[in-house]
């Protein structure tokens, strides 16, 4: 399968309100800043998003452009770009996406760890556990917390995702995507709306011991980036993500798994 996808672009003096709602309207979780060119500037992610506005004060979104916001420091790659490749790259220079651009420098495509775990879920089998990948010590978050506590959460650990937690129970997660939704609430330093209210309640948590393949699988399926992951007796053990599962695509076991899986496809 294919792991370039259509490249969502904005230009530099477009507003963070124009990106808000374009993450939010068409369930983008990324960007691609490009000039009227077609020349790639940079690029934007919801934590971005989410860390500018928790710095912005007064200031109006649609105030702020997203030169503002975006990030320089991309990586470009060229469309054959192989998989395993594309993984090394994003785990070894900590990128969140990847710019796909032609020869010229025009931008392309676009690559994310979404698609990457789609091609694990998609050809890999049998061959890592959960529990070698899984991010152990996961940020947990009690329900009754406001939303404001679960974002400087997030931000001081730069993850995008948060284990919720009622009387030591997971009861859900919050996300980014989930923030991004309440933009204007997050201004509001004096509004105080619960986790609870907003959370994505848990309905499939992770067995530690399962799969590697099965949670990348769920994920696609269910359109998640994170799962909660419990051991044998029900307590929280970590949580696996795409990019744990990026990172799995790293490991020498996956390049030997896919070079006899194609040996033995040519051969019959």
């Amino acid at each position: 399968m294919g792991i370039v996808r259509e490249p969502i672009i904005v230009r530099p003096h477009d507003s963070l309100l124009h990106i808000v709602k374009i993450m939010t309207m068409e369930y983008v979780p990324k960007l691609i800043v490009g000039d009227e060119n077609g020349n790639p500037l940079g690029i934007i992610t919801q934590k971005d998003v989410l860390k500018f506005i928790s710095k912005m004060g007064n200031r109006e979104l649609d105030s702020v452009y997203a030169s503002e916001v975006m990030r320089k420091d991309i990586v470009t790659v060229t469309s054959d770009i192989e998989p395993l490749e594309a993984a090394q790259i994003m785990i070894e220079k900590k990128q969140p996406m990847l710019i796909v651009t032609s020869d010229s420098g025009k931008i392309l495509g676009m690559i994310i760890k979404s698609d990457l775990s789609q091609y694990y879920a998609s050809l890999i089998k049998g061959v890592q556990k959960i529990s070698e990948y899984m991010s152990k010590n996961p940020v947990i978050i009690d329900d009754n917390s406001t939303i404001h506590t679960a974002l400087d959460l997030m931000l001081s650990n730069d993850i995008s995702r948060l284990i919720v937690v009622s009387n030591g129970k997971i009861v859900g997660t919050i996300t980014t995507t989930d923030l991004l939704y309440l933009t204007p609430v997050l201004k509001m330093k004096n509004v105080d709306v619960k986790v609870k209210e907003v959370m994505t309640p848990t309905i499939v948590i992770m067995d530690e011991y399962e799969d590697l393949s099965y949670a990348a699988k769920l994920m696609a399926n269910r359109k998640v980036k994170g799962l909660p992951v419990v051991g044998v007796t029900g307590e929280l053990k970590g949580i696996v993500t795409t990019t744990d599962i990026v990172r799995a695509l790293t490991d020498e076991k996956i390049r030997k798994y896919l070079l006899e899986l194609k040996l033995y496809t040519t051969t019959f």
